[in-house]
This record gives C-alpha cells, structure tokens and sequence, in this order.
C-alpha cells in the first residue's frame, strides 16, 4: 500500500499499530502496518509494487510519523522495544 492509502486508513481508524523490521542488518528497515483485525499491510514504492526499504531507522519513524503514528514497535528477532515517532 502507498503512503497517501495508509494514511487515509489510519485516520479512519483502521491500524492499531506499527511495527519497524529490519530487512538484514547491511540492507535497511521495512515498515508493516497491523490493522484491527491482524491483517499486516506494507508499505510499498509508488512507481513499482515492491516493498519500500529504508536505509536507516530514523528514515523509517519519519514515515510512519507522518503517516500518523506516535509510537513505532521495533522488532529485531525476539527483541522488542517502542519507539516515540
């Protein structure tokens, strides 16, 4: 899902949170959205429909700010930790 779907979603109410994973620790992060209902959506590139990467985890809060959330889970293996966007 784009970033201008995923924040007209969010400000209906649709997500409850959402979560920053890394891709592998040389290639970046990924942001997955988990709707009411546990259903994850990604957010994706706007000219292909590949999963956007984020060089850095700043990058990735940033995005997720703006799409609305406070609050970002980051979740590397079995650690867990919230960040505030």
């Amino acid at each position: 899902m784009q970033e201008r779907e995923l924040r007209l979603l969010f400000k209906a109410g649709c997500f409850k949170a959402c979560r920053a994973i890394p891709i592998s620790m040389a290639k970046g992060w990924s942001l997955k959205f988990v709707t009411e209902d546990e259903r994850e959506e990604v957010l994706t590139l706007q000219r292909a429909p590949r999963e956007r990467e984020f060089k850095s985890l700043d990058g990735a809060v940033s995005v997720a700010r703006r799409i609305g959330f406070d609050w970002v889970r980051v979740e590397i293996g079995t650690l867990q930790w919230r960040e505030k966007a």
